[in-house]
């Protein structure tokens, strides 16, 4: 299905990143029952993951991963470590450190998003404008409701604090 996702900008940044992020994920919730993280390496795996999304974002790692097969595979295998990792860290953080993490991860896709609409120039030579447009639209809407979720997020914990 690789070729399907790398057809249009859309499907590989918003949905196959995603769900390789999210198969990550779902190992992550059995990594977490056996294996503690302390703070200090999840601190530093939080920047890891930080910046994967930052590094995939990129719009030389954006072509690279559609031209080039190998590049492709690490790049699945970098979103599946980072997924694999971002629920045992988030288990074991400390709740600010959890807030930060997604306000930035929010800021960061309604930032690209910003950058993929404004510009005329065409930022990923393996797409169109067309396409870097309505992808910059669709970041857009999805760090507004991972901002909203942050907001939920942060009322609900610092009750409970």
């Amino acid at each position: 299905m690789n070729e399907w996702f790398s057809e249009t900008m859309l499907r590989h940044q918003l949905l196959q990143l995603p769900a390789m992020l999210a198969l990550g994920i779902f190992a992550g919730f059995w990594f977490s029952k056996y294996f503690h993280i302390s703070f200090t390496v999840g601190i530093t795996l939080l920047i890891f993951i930080m910046f994967s999304f930052i590094f995939w974002m990129l719009p030389h790692s954006i072509d690279l991963a559609v031209i080039n097969t190998s590049f492709n595979r690490a790049m699945h295998v970098n979103m599946l470590l980072a997924g694999l990792f971002m629920i045992p860290i988030l288990q074991s953080t400390l709740f600010e450190v959890k807030i930060i993490f997604l306000g930035m991860l929010s800021s960061m896709l309604i930032a690209t998003g910003i950058t993929l609409t404004v510009y005329d120039l065409l930022l990923c030579s393996s797409y169109n404008i067309a396409q870097q447009k309505e992808t910059g639209s669709r970041f857009i809407i999805a760090g507004i409701i991972l901002y909203a979720g942050t907001i939920f997020t942060f009322i609900r914990g610092s009750g409970k604090q």
